[in-house]
């Protein structure tokens, strides 16, 4: 009895000083120095796939056409009521110029018909006065110049304004219909999904005619020399992750007889929980050194992240320290 209890005793003091390293799970895959994820800026149907895995682009190249024909419809109608617009600018631009000479004509002609209508006046009230013109000759001069005084005050009064008011309404309808046709083409534009880097393409799974949204990945692209890990760490275990943490590392790809083990350190930590259906998670970007290896962009990875020890009746029982 006291040979097993003294046993018993040694097990446990051994289990209090072993120390096992604890580690959290997660899964993740190979990703470049630069790395982007190509979503759609708005939801639209796959019209055009213009890039697959492995090609590689440029920044700004196009990779995915989304369905634009509502855009381009509202585009193009926009740009022939501005191009109506335009020449109907044009046009009543030149009628106002028109219409401003012949008021210009009027008005000069009219201030001559007064001129000489006060003249003629003038002439007759000396001549009346010396009884060499009837009084009815008289009075019929004095209608005239009156008359002539009137018709000058008139195209006087005709407000010049009111020509460029005319022209300010087509031109503001003009800048509209030219705006709309801006706004439509943008609109087009956001339809094109572009390479955001310069890299190497790894394509996701969608088709022509699928409809996809902003939450959508629809590619990933890698770009720079260097490679990292992305692991998707499992929520339950992201606070026990931080940065310069050591990890342990196979690749499904290398999986053999023996498996090819790869061991670097958490470089950064996305500062959210992200979500995927179900499930909940936290990104880390580890160094990742594929030796002599030839490991391709999107090798798909198991690590383990090592966050510390615990003695051994802990790490049995499943508790931390």
């Amino acid at each position: 009895m006291k040979l097993a209890a003294g046993a018993a005793l040694v097990v446990l003091l051994l289990g209090l000083v072993l120390r096992v390293e604890r580690y959290v799970l997660a899964d993740g895959y190979v990703i470049a120095e630069t790395y982007a994820e190509v979503r759609p800026t708005a939801a639209g149907i796959v019209a055009e796939i213009c890039a697959r895995t492995g090609t590689q682009v440029n920044k700004d190249d196009l990779l995915v056409q989304l369905d634009d024909s509502a855009e381009q419809a509202a585009r193009r109608e926009a740009t022939l009521r501005a191009d109506k617009m335009a020449a109907e600018l044009v046009q009543r631009t030149t009628e106002t110029a028109e219409q401003r000479r012949k008021l210009d004509e009027s008005v000069t002609r009219a201030k001559l018909q007064l001129e000489h209508a006060e003249r003629k006046l003038t002439r007759f009230q000396t001549l009346m006065a010396k009884g060499m013109v009837a009084a009815s000759e008289y009075e019929d001069a004095k209608l005239a110049a009156a008359l002539a005084r009137a018709e000058l005050a008139s195209l006087t009064a005709i407000d010049h304004s009111v020509f460029e008011q005319e022209l300010d309404v087509i031109r503001r309808e003009l800048d509209a219909q030219r705006e709309a046709a801006q706004r439509a083409e943008a609109q087009a534009r956001m339809r094109q999904i572009r390479a955001p880097i310069d890299g190497e393409v790894l394509r996701y799974e969608f088709a022509r005619g699928e409809l996809v949204r902003p939450e959508s990945v629809l590619m990933e692209i890698f770009g720079g020399d260097k490679r990292l890990l992305k692991l998707y760490v499992p929520e339950r275990h992201a606070a026990r992750v931080a940065k310069g943490q050591a990890y342990r590392a196979k690749l499904t790809s290398l999986n053999g007889l023996r498996s090819v083990w790869f061991d670097g350190h958490v470089g950064r930590l996305r500062n959210v929980i992200q979500g995927e259906g179900a499930s909940r998670y936290r990104v880390a970007y580890c160094q990742f050194d594929p030796g002599t290896w030839d490991v391709p962009y999107g090798a798909s990875a198991e690590a383990r992240i090592y966050y510390g020890r615990s003695c051994l009746w802990l790490y049995l029982l499943g508790m931390d320290w």
